[in-house]
């Protein structure tokens, strides 16, 4: 049994996501809120259609992504080859009344579940871009961030459902701050990807990659 929950395993680690779904260049690093309660679907368990996927987060992002033509279709495979990983800042799985709690608590950075947010680091030192998506993420980044040395993401308390968000943290950061996508109408979630776009063309191009071009 795992020391952070009463699972046995995370479902990170029961998908085996590190080797079968971490792309060979990372290209930008997504981090969501948590997989859930524990019988949801998960963001790497393939749906048998995409047509009709049941995980909110990934039909979202991955349609969102494909509407900006940062990946060739809405797929798993085509989020992998183009360079994108997606994980949580709380990888958990948690009945939604907890999730609740910890967000409201993320909002000052107080969430005790995010703890130093160590499965983050590797990835975060890695990618050239990184997209954190909602208050639970932002305190799991800001401590991770904190904890090892990575690039700054400074514990400031933000609103990020207005401007200048969905949006770049700072001039020159590697981090675009927006909602959870699952917290948004279908409108908003199309401007924060194509908020995305801008964002993440801008970073290919000092960056020299065509992963985004």
């Amino acid at each position: 049994m795992l020391a952070c929950c009463v699972a046995g395993s995370h479902h990170w680690d029961r998908y085996e996501v590190a080797r079968v779904w971490a792309p060979q260049h990372l290209c930008c690093f997504i981090i969501g809120e948590n997989p859930g309660a524990a019988d949801s679907e998960y963001f790497y368990a393939k749906p048998e259609s995409y047509a009709e996927d049941p995980v909110d987060v990934r039909r979202r992002l991955l349609r969102g992504l494909r509407d900006e033509r940062l990946i060739a279709e809405p797929t798993l495979e085509a989020f992998r080859e183009a360079g994108f990983l997606f994980d949580h800042g709380i990888r958990c799985s948690l009945p939604r009344r907890v999730v609740r709690a910890e967000h409201r608590a993320a909002m000052r950075y107080a969430s005790t579940r995010v703890g130093r947010a160590p499965h983050l680091v590797p990835f975060l030192s890695q990618a050239p871009t990184v997209w954190v998506m909602g208050h639970i993420a932002s305190n799991a980044v800001a401590n991770a961030c904190e904890a090892a040395g990575c690039d700054p993401f400074p514990k400031k308390r933000r609103q990020i459902s207005k401007p200048p968000y969905p949006g770049e943290l700072g001039p020159g950061s590697k981090f675009f701050l927006s909602r959870y996508l699952t917290r948004c109408y279908d409108a908003e979630v199309s401007n924060i990807c194509r908020a995305f776009g801008v964002f993440a063309r801008a970073r290919s191009i000092s960056a020299g990659s065509s992963n985004f071009s």
